[in-house]
């Protein structure tokens, strides 16, 4: 018998051995036979994309996983009108959005720097806009998106909490398309075009503000109507980000992907002024640059054989940031002094990944790969470092019984100052059940290298990322989580998982250090210590005729200790978010009319505040809390605040809904439109942003007198929105 006989008996034979155990299960078996004949020559058609609408279908069968299409993502209210990848992310249950109305990503009870972005194998650090009020990943040109909250394959790492995968769309062989879209902040341009039909194509995707342009008459009328005081306002702020694919195919199904990103945001603010009767002459400038972003590079070449599939990726990519202040004065002669500082925080790292992937079954496949980076951190020196990585996969799926994978990685760190190994077992396993439910079980065991501290409650891109693990042991994460879920009458699915997580090493800074609180190495200013969170995720998805509704509930406990912070007591984590609610609906009122709506509920961040004031020696301390303690008169509102423990009041509670009215039509055969109008925060609840403590200064009497009085800071009202897309 010849090799080539060999190999379609044993395929004929593997074929009556699964429908030999298909009759004897009670479940049905779905069978995938590549071919039967080995002289058969497979023929490929090209499809038109097709697009599935509706909520509910966010999760697959691994459990901590979700999986978005761009069309659901794009149907989720959005503040402005701006449609985000990460605030559609931020529905799901076991994750919290930090501060109110940004687009922060805390993954059951880790960090915002504990998140690893990726946009087609290409790694992201600086993915916010505006501080964190928008995301850089512009979604009319994204196909899907993965995301992992625990189980995580063994081809990720580097990050203890989450993983976010976006692919995006695959540029268009054969005809030329797109999307262009105009909102009040923004400008969006997606196209797609061959190069060679059938062979090679290319897409383009840009996103501009118009902020800087819409507010330059604002400002130009601001500075005519103080130009008489002689005082200047400085403002300007813009950001944008573009992306370049392109794909190329062989005959033997070998393609080529070549992806480009740059982003970057601008804001410059300031005040000058001028002497008025001295021809205008400069006597002052306070100054303030910002500037962040990314740019990056990658390649994906896979490699079909008659074993698997091999891909290959190299990537290169650079973070980068900006903080430059200036204070100019006019000094006695004349003349202009100016003093300046400046940082310039910024990581570039270049990659390699090669993975094998082959099918030994219609059951089995396997996965093997390794991975080489290195890294150059620049804080205020440079540091250099270099991660080695193999990993291992081997995923199962028997019948519809049992299916999961088991994996292991194990790298290498280099650097300078310290060298670790460290090794990261996976496993994910769901067992079907009778009646359309399943239980699942996912363990992740993960190392991160580097981390981004900061003491602000929100995304500051001048925080620099460090490398902690060269100078202590790295970061490291172990995500324990075990679900159920059951359709019902499949009108709709409910799913739970419960999980917990522990964290060592984690980074923050000491009690009296920041970030430039002194001249200090930044190693010498953070502490090290632990942190574990656990907790509950629930969600509802259905839908009926043409309504369909996901309902998400989180129950969570997010907890830290060092042993340098708090006198070595745990203590509650920033965004110990105890409960959160999400409700979605979705209303098809008619071909060309849909309704969104999503209501938000959030128990409160924690917040350090001082409830009590001492006095210093030799000063009186009379009736507290309820009058300052150094002037019971009224004539001084000082004193000394008294913090009894770190993050030890809750602010109050977070509530939002969002509505989002959307209307489709044809300009043309080819030409679809859509109007967008929507309402964020509709019933306008001025949520806080964050406290303030100060005194009210009354009129003494005997039951009225200073007293001490916290404030709550609310940013975003209701805000309107309108936005114009077309297809093409």
């Amino acid at each position: 018998m010849n090799p080539k006989e060999l190999t379609s008996y044993f395929k004929r034979m593997s074929a009556l051995a699964f429908i030999l155990l298909d009759c004897l299960s009670a479940y049905p078996l779905e069978i995938e036979i590549d071919s039967l004949g080995t002289d058969i020559q497979p023929t490929i058609h090209e499809l038109n994309e097709v697009t599935i609408d509706g909520m509910g279908s966010k999760s697959d069968h691994k459990i901590g996983n979700i999986n978005l299409s761009g069309a659901e993502i794009n149907k989720t209210p959005a503040i402005f009108g701006e449609k985000d990848a990460l605030k559609a992310l931020q529905s799901s249950a076991g994750v919290v959005a930090g501060t109110e109305g940004f687009a922060g990503l805390y993954v059951r009870g880790g960090e915002n720097d504990q998140n690893l972005y990726l946009i087609d194998g290409l790694p992201l650090l600086n993915v916010y806009h505006f501080g964190g009020l928008f995301s850089t990943f512009s979604t009319n040109s994204i196909n899907n998106l993965n995301f992992y909250k625990g189980a995580f394959p063994s081809q990720f790492s580097e990050r203890a909490s989450g993983i976010v995968d976006i692919a995006l769309k695959k540029p268009d062989l054969y005809k030329t398309s797109g999307v262009f879209s105009l909102g009040l902040i923004s400008g969006n341009l997606y196209l797609t075009t061959p190069i060679k039909k059938g062979y090679a194509a290319a897409s383009f995707s840009l996103r501009r503000t118009w902020f800087d342009i819409f507010s330059m008459p604002v400002l130009a009328i601001i500075n005519k109507s103080n130009e008489s005081d002689g005082k200047k306002t400085i403002f300007n702020y813009n950001f944008s980000d573009l992306i370049l694919k392109v794909d190329a195919t062989d005959r033997k199904r070998n393609d080529f992907s070549l992806v480009m990103f740059y982003g970057k945001d601008n804001l410059k603010n300031g005040t000058q002024l001028f002497d008025t009767k001295n021809d205008n002459r400069l006597t002052s400038r306070d100054l303030n640059k910002l500037g962040w972003g990314n740019w990056g590079v990658a390649l994906n070449y896979n490699l079909t054989t008659a074993v698997g599939n091999l891909r290959i990726q190299p990537s290169v990519t650079k973070s980068f940031a900006l903080d430059h202040q200036e204070n100019s004065f006019s000094n006695e002669g004349g003349e202009i002094v100016s003093m300046t500082s400046e940082t310039r925080p910024s990581v570039l790292q270049v990659g390699m990944k090669e993975t094998f992937r082959t099918k030994f079954s219609n059951f089995l496949e396997g996965e093997i790969g390794l991975q080489q980076s290195w890294y150059e951190y620049k804080v205020k020196e440079k540091y250099s470092s270099v991660l080695l990585s193999g990993f291992a996969d081997l995923s199962w799926n028997v019948g519809r019984i049992f299916q999961g994978n088991v994996g292991i990685r194990i790298n290498r760190y280099l650097s300078n100052s310290l060298n670790h190994w460290n090794f990261e077992p996976r496993l994910s396993m769901k067992f079907n059940l009778p009646r359309n439910s399943s239980i699942s079980l996912g363990y992740s065991h993960i190392t991160q290298y580097a981390q981004q501290i900061s003491s602000n409650y929100i995304y500051l891109p001048s925080d620099a990322w460090m490398p902690t693990a060269s100078y202590s042991k790295p970061l490291t994460s172990d995500i324990l989580s075990i679900g159920y879920s059951k359709t019902f009458a499949r009108l709709f699915t409910f799913k739970a998982e419960a999980w917990w997580k522990n964290m060592e090493n984690l980074a923050e800074f000491k009690s009296t250090s920041t970030a430039e609180s002194s001249a200090l190495p930044w190693n010498q200013k953070i502490t090290f210590g632990k942190g574990w969170a656990y907790g509950i995720d629930l969600e509802l998805n259905g839908y009926f005729n043409s309504i369909s509704w996901q309902v998400g509930y989180g129950l969570m406990w997010n907890w830290r200790k060092f042993k340098d912070l708090n006198r070595g007591m745990r203590y509650p984590a920033k965004f110990d978010n105890r409960n959160k609610i999400d409700i979605q609906i979705g209303w098809k009122i008619s071909n060309r009319l849909e309704l969104t709506g999503q209501w938000e509920y959030m128990t409160g961040n924690r917040i350090t505040l001082a409830l009590y004031n001492i006095a210093p020696p030799n000063q009186s301390f009379p009736d507290a809390p309820f009058v300052n303690p150094i002037d019971p008169g009224g004539g001084r509102n000082d004193g000394i605040d008294f913090f009894e423990n770190r993050n030890n009041v809750r602010m109050p509670s977070f509530h939002r809904l969002n509505l989002n009215l959307s209307l489709t039509g044809n300009i043309k055969k080819k030409l679809i439109y859509q109007w967008d109008f929507g309402l964020y925060n509709a019933y306008c609840r001025m949520n806080p942003f964050s406290l303030t403590k100060s005194y009210v200064n009354e009129n003494w009497t005997s039951n009225n007198g200073d007293y001490r009085k916290f404030k709550t800071l609310s940013l975003l009202p209701i805000l309107p929105s309108v936005s114009f897309t077309l297809n093409f």
